[in-house]
């Protein structure tokens, strides 16, 4: 409640002592800490003004592996999402808890204003969270329509209504007005009022007299919207003959009868200049991208890197499955996956999920996960394409190999908000890394020892096979408010041909 404390409580599994461990509390980034203690003391220099003196670390369980952080004075823009870190030397992790405000409002007052033949009435009060509801009755328990005006304060961001209406009916004598919170619908506010006796005794037929122009209005809207839903349906359905013609002309292009229906979207991400490190190099229609030995004059930007060869795709994923491919050739050094949109980009850039960044780097023959720690892929042949799995739902992205759909890595724990394709290239090699089109699908079989892949385009021109790299994922301590399971990865059902 607003005004009330509210308790951040993250659990380590297995329930160990987290006394000597760096925990830290944030809001989307880690830079915007909440609390941060070190070593059993808390670290008030990196605590974001808004929460400075608002709050406390509870002692009580944390020998048991058991962190709390309690917030005080509870305000509208403490609703939100909160992430809490565990570190303990190279072992890190996090979970995600969710905090939701709600604000009951003052006591609303009704005011009533006699107009000629009729009467306004309208209802105030303030101080809810989130948006409230307002209903209005009569003393009949009928509902009656209003036209409400919700507004939010900067100061408080807490919210003041303002709901009004105008009766004719003379048979009403007394109106209520109820509001109440979408998160506490039980515990609503109502205020009663009766209407002035001179309008309550007025003459039936002066109701009707006031009442006929609006029927009169009500017929013709009724018979122009008659006319409009006619019409809207007239195009409704040539829309819908355009549509089957156009779904005719493109069947060949649809997935056969009976494939997974949890297959990704095939998508070929163009890449956002205005992004693009003045050490790199785009192709026109942005799908290709070379590293320069001398940098370009570009304009500054705030979107722009300037300081490591990074640029980053046009797209941005929100939800949803979405699957492209990327050629990396011969080159030697590469880092490619997604990225927040919120990334640093003025000096160095952090590569890690911590950061928002999940992606995988080839560097001096060694390709490696930059998970935390950073952990080493072995390779039974080196990397041409990789094919990227961004799944938005499960909050994982996967990197399969493009020859044979073999698993290389799958990282959980997404970040929510959107996602974009994130890309790097470290050395001068004369090789780009090319976002191949979408096009030939990889086709999958059945057989006993399980699925097998099909890739176009091999060395000796026919269809080649491999069993899919079902590697066990590596067990590792994993942090939450309750025990998460790890799930094994599976290739992305789609493939494409080469691009050069």
């Amino acid at each position: 409640m607003v005004g009330g404390q509210v308790e951040l409580q993250c659990q380590l599994f297995p329930s160990v002592s987290a006394e000597d461990m760096e925990l830290r509390w944030y809001r989307c980034q880690p830079s915007l800490a909440v609390h941060v203690r070190e070593r059993g003391m808390d670290v008030d220099a990196e605590q974001v003004p808004q929460y400075r003196g608002r709050t406390t670390f509870v002692n009580d369980h944390v020998a048991a592996g058991k962190a709390t952080v309690r917030i005080h004075s509870i305000t509208a823009f403490d609703n939100g999402t909160y992430c809490c870190c565990f570190q303990d030397g190279a072992e890190f992790g996090e979970a995600v808890v969710q905090v939701q405000v709600a604000g009951l409002g003052t006591e609303p007052r009704i005011q009533v204003m006699a107009r000629q033949d009729g009467v306004r009435a309208e209802c105030t009060s303030a101080g809810w969270f989130p948006e409230p509801r307002v209903e209005w009755r009569d003393f009949r328990g009928q509902a009656r329509p209003a036209v409400t005006n919700l507004s939010a304060s900067a100061t408080t961001g807490l919210w003041a209504v303002a709901s009004s209406l105008t009766l004719w009916d003379r048979a009403v004598e007394g109106l209520s007005c109820s509001i109440s919170s979408p998160l506490l619908p039980e515990q609503r506010k109502v205020a009663e009022s009766r209407l002035p006796a001179t309008f309550s005794r007025s003459s039936g037929f002066t109701a009707w007299k006031a009442a006929l122009p609006l029927v009169l209005v009500a017929v013709g809207l009724l018979t122009a919207g008659g006319l409009c839903i006619f019409w809207k349906r007239q195009r409704e359905k040539n829309k819908r003959r355009l549509e089957e013609d156009r779904e005719r002309r493109e069947e060949k292009q649809q997935p056969p009868a009976g494939s997974d229906e949890t297959e990704p979207w095939g998508v070929s991400p163009k890449l956002d200049p205005d992004t693009a490190s003045p050490k790199l190099s785009l192709s026109e229609d942005g799908r290709s991208v070379w590293r320069l030995l001398f940098p370009q004059d570009l304009p500054p930007g705030p979107e722009r890197f300037e300081l490591e060869p990074c640029v980053l795709g046009r797209e941005r994923f929100w939800t949803g499955r979405h699957r492209w491919e990327v050629e990396v050739g011969g080159r030697q050094a590469w880092v490619l996956g997604v990225c927040v949109e919120g990334l640093p980009r003025k000096g160095r850039v952090p590569k890690a999920p911590r950061h928002g960044v999940w992606a995988l780097e080839l560097y001096r023959g060694r390709c490696r996960a930059l998970s935390f720690p950073r952990t080493r892929l072995q390779l039974a042949q080196p990397l041409r394409r990789v094919a990227v799995t961004l799944d938005c739902h499960a909050s994982s992205i996967s990197f399969h190999s493009g020859a044979d759909g073999s698993l290389l890595y799958t990282f959980s724990g997404l970040a929510p908000g959107p996602l974009r394709p994130f890309f790097c290239l470290w050395t001068h090699d004369p090789c780009p890394l090319i976002i191949c089109p979408v096009g030939q699908e990889t086709r999958k079989v059945s057989a006993d020892s399980g699925d097998l892949w099909l890739s176009p385009g091999n060395s000796s021109g026919g269809d080649t096979t491999s069993p899919i790299d079902k590697d066990t994922p590596r067990a590792r301590l994993t942090f939450s408010p309750s025990p998460v399971q790890l799930r094994e990865g599976r290739p992305a059902p789609k493939s494409q041909q080469d691009c050069v």
